[in-house]
């Protein structure tokens, strides 16, 4: 009996222990993180209310330049290719079409706390990432309701992720976050790469007469550029975006942006003098990249709830039942060894009383 209350206490304090730490260490520190198989495709769809040919642009066709009312749909992958401890590698390419036909594409590699979902600069000195600052992709495992700081890819800066409000959406509990991105020049290499570098000086006259620039403005550039045969352009960008989140596993469950990007004469001191917006479109999730979503947050929530919930009170309660009936087993056992009946002697009779007595005489 003694055995047995040894071993359900030894069985029931592992388990109490095991409870503690699925709770508080291996759930947070394993599970309730960035998984390092996690490849997920998100596509958008959206107007494009304005969208400068950059081709026709350079060649000084204005007219055929600048289109309106274009639909258009993106779609964003998010797939980590390495881990290494608490940090991963994290591709994030986003193509966009318009019309159907290929637009822009984006392409940034990112190192993250897995945890916190934050870039770091903690990584394998062979990774190749981006000098990012903040949120890029999602936000943390438990998300909290108070502002981030989030990353913007175009301009390399950094903005704040306000919290707003709790709120029901697509059938699930979810934090809504906004962003503004004040206009800020682009400095995105890949986005630049596609766009006009300069204009002609004679398109100057042309873009005067269609109003964009005023006629003292004309003059201040030609002050600026004399002699010059092209006209040096610069970009900016400006967005406004809500975010739902679900806030148990950080993913965006819906979307919607409105964004901004203007090209201008970049003068010599760096100022951009805006002539006409390059792109200027509005997007938000698909109905199937929604639902997708919402599914992948119940399944996060539902994994994370079960390993730092669940199994650790079974565990606990299960290891506590366990050490109870380990101490009542014990003294059970102590008890009965109290109450034992007294044995019988298995000594012999002493030799005095089986010898017979040499000092009597013998009948």
């Amino acid at each position: 009996m003694r055995k047995a209350a040894i071993a359900s206490g030894v069985i029931g304090l592992v388990l109490m222990i095991g409870a503690g730490l699925m709770a508080w260490w291996i759930t947070p520190s394993y599970i309730a993180r960035l998984p390092g198989d996690w490849n997920k495709t998100r596509t958008y769809t959206g107007t494009i209310r304005s969208l400068v040919d950059p081709a026709a642009l350079a060649s000084g066709n204005l007219a055929a330049a600048i289109k309106t009312g274009v639909p258009e749909k993106l779609s964003r992958v998010v797939k980590v290719q390495q881990t290494s401890g608490n940090t991963a590698l994290v591709k994030d390419a986003t193509t966009v079409d318009a019309a159907g036909r290929p637009l822009a594409s984006l392409t940034s590699n990112y190192a993250l706390d897995r945890q916190s979902l934050e870039a770091t600069g903690s990584h394998p000195s062979n990774w190749t990432v981006v000098n990012a600052k903040g949120l890029t992709v999602s936000w943390p495992l438990g998300a909290q309701r108070h502002n981030y700081t989030g990353w913007v890819p175009q301009t390399e800066s950094t903005t704040t992720l306000r919290y707003v409000k709790q709120e029901q959406h697509a059938g699930i509990n979810t934090y809504v976050y906004q962003a503004s991105v004040p206009t800020t020049p682009v400095k995105n290499s890949q986005l630049l790469r596609n766009l006009p570098k300069a204009l002609p000086v004679g398109l100057l006259h042309t873009i005067s007469a269609a109003g964009l620039i005023s006629s003292s403005e004309l003059a201040g550039l030609a002050r600026a550029f004399p002699h010059a045969t092209t006209i040096p352009l610069g970009y900016t960008y400006s967005a406004t975006s809500t975010y739902w989140v679900a806030p148990s596993t950080g993913l965006v469950v819906d979307t919607s942006t409105a964004e901004r990007q203007l090209g201008g004469i970049k003068l010599p001191t760096g100022k951009v003098v805006p002539l006409l917006p390059v792109l200027s479109d509005s997007y938000h999730y698909t109905s199937g990249t929604v639902n997708t979503a919402v599914t992948d947050a119940n399944n996060g929530s539902n994994t994370i709830h079960t390993w730092g919930v669940i199994v650790p009170i079974i565990a606990a309660i299960v290891g506590f039942l366990l050490l109870l009936l380990a101490v009542i087993l014990w003294l059970r056992s102590r008890g009965a060894g109290q109450h034992l009946p007294p044995q019988p002697s298995t000594a012999g009779p002493t030799a005095a009383a089986k010898t017979p007595d040499a000092s009597r005489p013998v009948r």
